[in-house]
């Protein structure tokens, strides 16, 4: 009966000691095994490092002094198309939005003029004829006037309602025809320049 409960235990549980033996012997095996195949690994890479640093050293100087000048040759190709894309993306957009902001800026200064032959005239352009034009440019400059046109012409409204702001307005009104212009790609002019074409002594006016 004894017998056949020794034949039942395992190896390890008959020879403990023996057991603990082999086990030691194949962990010393498997660091070894990892500590000569990491050795081997670095030993590897330090070879490629060495023969591209032999490879690089054994170039000829104008080969590498070509190999640089091409590399930054590309990279000012790229570069240069990235910014020429950039210049070409701003240039289109400004056109379309001269094209769009062309038609209401030249409405308004169409109405400035019809405001100044009406002081001649009287009757030839009606308070109901420029409430009319003054809603048709509010509503196109709402959409394409740029935020300096914007800006000037909210001023431009709040001084109308204001009586004592009648020579203020003529100067804002100016800033306004002088954003327009700028707006389209021309430049401003001086301060009364604009206003001569309507005020006979802008001189005076300026002083």
């Amino acid at each position: 009966m004894e017998e056949n409960k020794n034949n039942n235990l395992s190896f390890a549980d008959k020879h403990p000691k023996l057991n603990a033996l082999i086990a030691l012997i194949i962990l010393i095996g498997l660091v070894v095994l990892v500590v000569f195949l990491l050795k081997w690994i670095f030993s590897y890479i330090g070879q490629g490092v060495e023969k591209l640093a032999t490879l690089i050293s054994k170039l000829d100087a104008v080969l590498i002094v070509a190999l640089i000048t091409a590399t930054v040759s590309l990279i000012s190709v790229i570069i240069s198309s990235i910014v020429s894309k950039i210049i070409d993306y701003r240039k289109t957009r400004q056109e379309y939005l001269a094209k769009k902001r062309e038609e209401p800026y030249g409405e308004f200064v169409d109405m400035i003029y019809k405001i100044q032959q009406n002081a001649k005239k009287p009757d030839s352009y009606t308070q109901e004829q420029m409430i009319e034009d003054l809603l048709k440019f509010s509503k196109q400059i709402t959409l394409w006037g740029s935020p300096r046109v914007v800006k000037k012409w909210l001023k431009f409204r709040l001084n109308g309602a204001n009586p004592d702001a009648g020579k203020e307005n003529l100067f804002v009104m100016e800033q306004i025809m002088n954003e327009m212009r700028r707006d389209l790609g021309l430049k401003k002019t001086k301060k009364g320049i604009l206003l001569g074409f309507f005020i006979n002594d802008i001189k005076d006016a300026l002083k």
